[in-house]
């Protein structure tokens, strides 16, 4: 499911200002595609600022993502990879998985592959070390 719904969503960038900008860069692929509203990406800086770093779920690995009913249209996800650590309110980040969740439910399955894959740090290290989008697929699906 992750890597069917990562269709060409996928960034490397060198460096953000800060949180904020990672999220509003990360959720970009999701406003382009109509996945989400532009309220959306205000919904998720606001339970960042609500609730700390809940979104951290890994070492160097976040996943950012709204209630439902904030401006999600459908299920999708968006990658970003960060050459430089972002600091999400005190942890350090590089990798973003920027979830659209439109219900409670309909992401579960999603949630679980995230967990597998983003829970080897060893893997979310060749992540961020991936030069091309397609180094980082090979890397996802391995």
């Amino acid at each position: 499911m992750l890597m069917e719904l990562l269709n060409q969503k996928i960034q490397l960038i060198e460096s953000v200002g800060d949180w904020k900008d990672a999220i509003r860069i990360s959720a970009k692929p999701l406003l382009d595609n109509d996945s989400i509203e532009e309220r959306y990406i205000d919904a998720m800086i606001s339970m960042c600022e609500q609730l700390d770093a809940y979104i951290v779920l890994a070492d160097l690995f976040a996943m950012p993502h709204a209630s439902p009913g904030s401006g999600a249209k459908k299920m999708d996800v968006a990658l970003t990879i960060v050459k430089e650590s972002v600091d999400f309110i005190g942890k350090p980040v590089n990798v973003i998985l920027t979830l659209a969740a439109v219900d409670s439910n309909s992401h579960l399955a999603l949630l679980q592959e995230v967990a597998e894959t983003m829970g080897d740090g060893e893997k979310i290290s060749r992540l961020i070390g991936a030069k091309n989008s397609d180094e980082i697929l090979q890397i996802l699906v391995e």
